[in-house]
C-alpha cells in the first residue's frame, strides 16, 4: 500500500539524455537569465508594502522573465506567516533592515545580496541581460480531488556551467492570503476590507532548503526531474495557514550552491478535476454609513473558482453571536472572476466591537458552503452639547496626523495637520446647528498612531469617545450626535441661575422665559417645565453634570449645571 505523507516528496528525479527523451518542453535556444526576486518581508514592516509594490511593477513590466517570492522572516514578522526556511534564506543574505530583497542571489557590491528596494529595478534589468548557461521550464497537473501534484522539471544546459553541480529548487507560494499588515496605505492595490491581500508569500520548498544536487552541467546536458507532492490542507509549519489550491503558484530555480540563481521559471499548471461550482467569499468589506444610527454595512468579495458561472447565490451572515440572516443575491460572476456584493443593512450596537460573519450556503440554487468570512465592525457614536475639545496625542511622527471635522451637511467645518510629535495637541470647535457631526483622524504612512489617541471631550469635560491610536491603520471615523448648541456660563447677561453647583434647588432669574429644559451628557431630556419658569427642583437627580436649556422671547440659553 502506498503511503503518502504532507511535506514529503515521495516520487524523485529519473534524468535522462536529450537523445533518449521524448516528451520535451524546455527549449535548447540560449537565452537571457530570468529573475527570481526574493523579498524578506513581514506584517510589522512599515515599509514592506512598498517593497511589493515595486517588486509586482518589475514583474508586470517582464511578464515570464521576473518571479517573485515573499519571505517572512526576522523580527517584523512577528512569527506570523514565517516557514522553517525563512530565517535561513534571510540570514545568507547579509540584511540589515526590512524590507530587504535579493535579485537572483546575486552580490551586485560589496560582500552582500541583501539589496534596498531603491535597487531593484536596476538591478533586476542588469541580471535580465545577461545570458543563461541553463533553460529551465516546468509544467504538471495538480489533482483537486485528490490534492496530488504532479510536476516535471527540464533542463536544458547552452553553455558549460562553472560549477559542476549546481541545486535545483521548487517553491510553493501562495496568492491572497488575508490578513494585517503595517504600511499598508503604501500599497492600497493589495488592500482589502480593511485586511492586507499577501501575495507571492512562501509556504514550502518541495526540494528542501537548498535545493536537490544537479551534477550534470556541462553543455548539451538535460536533465528531468518529476516530483509527485500531496498537497496539505495547511502548509507553513511552524506557522501554517490553509492551502488554497486555487491560490498556490510553483516557482522553479537553478542554483550555484546556496547563493547565485542563474534562472528561474514559474510551472505551467493543469488542474483536473475541478468543481464545477465553486465560489470563495475572500472577506468582508467595511461600506461606510457616516451617520448616527445604528445601520452599517458589509459587502463580501467573492471569487469564482469553479468551471461554471455563477448566477445565483445565498448568504448566510450574522453580527456577534445574533440570529443567522439570509439573502439571496442574482447576478453573474464568470469562472476566475471576482466581484463585491453589499449585504443588506445591518444593525450594531454603538462603541462596541461587534464580529460580523458571513458565508455562501447556497450557489446557483445547489446546496453549497464556503468558508467563513469575518470583519470587525465598530459604529462610534456619541453624544455632545455645546463647544468640544478634540484632543490628539501623537507619535514621534506628528506630520502624518491630520483630522477633519464634517458637519450635519457633510461639508468640512473644521480641520488641522502639522501636529506636534509626541504631544496631546488640542483643537477647540464649537458646533453651531444640531445634528449628526463626523470626527475623522488620519495617519498618512498607514500604521496608525503608535502610543497615542484621538478623544473628544464635550462642554462638560466628559469624554464622548476614545479612538486608540493602533486600532485603526490610515484612517478612523467617529460619529457625533450633537443635541445642544451655544452652551455658555450661568452667569450670562439674560438668564441667571444659582447656586450652582446646586444639591435641591435651582433658582432662574430671567425675563420672557418660555420654557426650560435639562439634559443629561447623553443628550437625553431628563425634566422639562413650560412658561415662566423660576424654580427647578433637582432633588431626585443623580449626582454629575447637566444642561439647562432655557428659552426666551429673544432665543435659546444654554447652561452646564453640577449636581451634587
Amino acid at each position: 500500500m502506498k503511503k503518502i505523507l504532507s511535506l514529503v516528496v515521495i516520487a524523485l528525479l529519473t534524468s535522462f539524455t536529450l537523445s533518449a527523451q521524448g516528451d520535451q518542453f524546455v527549449s535548447t535556444t540560449p537565452t537571457h537569465k530570468n529573475v527570481l526576486l526574493e523579498e524578506y518581508t513581514g506584517i510589522n514592516c512599515g515599509y514592506c508594502p512598498d517593497g511589493h509594490r515595486i517588486a509586482n511593477q518589475i514583474a508586470a513590466a517582464h511578464p515570464g522573465e521576473v518571479f517573485i517570492i515573499n519571505v517572512h522572516a526576522g523580527s517584523y514578522a512577528a512569527n506570523t506567516y514565517t516557514t522553517q526556511f525563512g530565517n535561513a534564506l534571510a540570514n545568507q543574505t547579509g540584511l540589515t533592515g526590512y524590507p530587504s530583497g535579493t535579485i537572483n542571489r546575486h552580490v551586485f557590491t560589496g560582500s552582500n545580496t541583501a539589496l534596498g528596494r531603491d535597487k531593484w529595478t536596476a538591478n533586476a534589468n542588469t541580471i535580465l541581460g545577461q545570458s543563461s548557461p541553463v533553460n529551465i521550464a516546468a509544467q504538471g497537473t495538480l489533482d483537486w480531488s485528490t490534492r496530488e501534484l504532479s510536476l516535471t522539471v527540464q533542463l536544458y544546459y547552452t553553455a558549460d556551467e562553472a560549477n559542476p553541480t549546481n541545486m535545483l529548487n521548487v517553491a510553493i507560494t501562495q496568492d491572497n492570503v488575508i490578513g494585517s499588515q503595517a504600511g499598508s496605505s503604501y500599497n492600497p492595490s493589495q488592500v482589502v476590507g480593511g485586511k492586507y491581500r499577501h501575495m507571492h508569500m512562501l509556504r514550502h520548498l518541495i526540494t528542501g532548503q537548498w535545493g536537490e544536487e544537479i551534477t550534470t552541467t556541462t553543455q548539451g546536458s538535460f536533465v528531468e526531474k518529476t516530483y509527485t507532492y500531496t498537497i496539505p490542507s495547511s502548509l507553513g509549519s511552524p506557522n501554517a495557514i490553509l492551502a488554497k489550491l486555487e491560490d498556490l503558484h510553483f516557482i522553479a530555480f537553478v542554483a550555484q550552491g546556496h547563493q547565485e540563481v542563474l534562472t528561474a521559471c514559474e510551472a505551467q499548471i493543469t488542474n483536473v478535476n475541478m468543481p464545477a461550482i465553486n465560489p470563495r467569499v475572500d472577506a468582508l468589506n467595511d461600506v461606510p454609513v457616516f451617520d448616527c444610527s445604528t445601520d452599517a454595512k458589509v459587502s463580501a468579495t467573492v471569487t469564482n473558482i469553479g468551471t461554471e458561472p455563477i448566477t445565483a447565490l445565498t448568504f448566510e451572515y450574522k453580527v456577534a453571536n445574533g440570529t443567522p440572516m439570509t439573502y439571496q443575491w442574482t447576478g453573474n460572476i464568470p469562472s476566475t472572476q471576482q466581484q463585491d456584493i453589499e449585504l443588506p443593512t445591518i444593525t450594531v450596537a454603538h462603541s462596541v466591537n461587534q464580529n460580523v460573519k458571513a458565508k455562501i450556503v447556497s450557489a446557483n440554487s445547489t446546496a453549497f458552503e464556503s468558508e467563513e468570512a469575518s470583519i470587525n465592525i465598530k459604529k462610534i457614536k456619541g453624544w455632545g452639547a455645546g463647544e468640544m475639545v478634540l484632543k490628539i496625542k501623537t507619535d514621534s511622527y506628528a506630520s502624518e496626523t491630520s483630522y477633519k471635522i464634517y458637519g450635519p451637511n457633510g461639508n468640512v467645518v473644521q480641520q488641522g495637520s502639522g501636529l506636534t510629535n509626541s504631544t496631546v495637541n488640542e483643537f477647540p470647535f464649537t458646533p453651531t446647528e444640531l445634528g449628526c457631526y463626523r470626527v475623522q483622524v488620519k495617519d498618512s504612512y498607514g500604521d496608525g498612531i503608535s502610543g497615542g489617541y484621538a478623544r473628544l471631550y464635550d462642554a462638560a469635560g466628559a469624554m464622548v469617545f476614545n479612538i486608540g491610536g493602533t486600532s485603526f491603520t490610515s484612517e478612523a471615523n467617529a460619529m457625533v450626535e450633537v443635541t445642544i448648541v451655544g452652551v455658555e456660563d450661568y452667569d450670562n447677561e439674560e438668564v441667571n441661575v444659582y447656586p450652582n453647583p446646586a444639591t435641591d434647588m435651582l433658582h432662574i432669574d430671567g425675563s420672557n422665559i418660555q420654557s426650560v429644559s435639562l439634559y443629561n451628557l447623553q443628550g437625553q431630556c431628563v425634566m422639562t417645565e413650560s412658561g415662566n419658569v423660576n424654580e427647578l427642583s433637582i432633588s431626585n437627580l443623580s449626582r454629575g453634570m447637566y444642561i439647562l436649556k432655557v428659552t426666551t422671547d429673544n432665543g435659546i440659553r444654554s447652561i452646564k449645571i453640577s449636581k451634587n
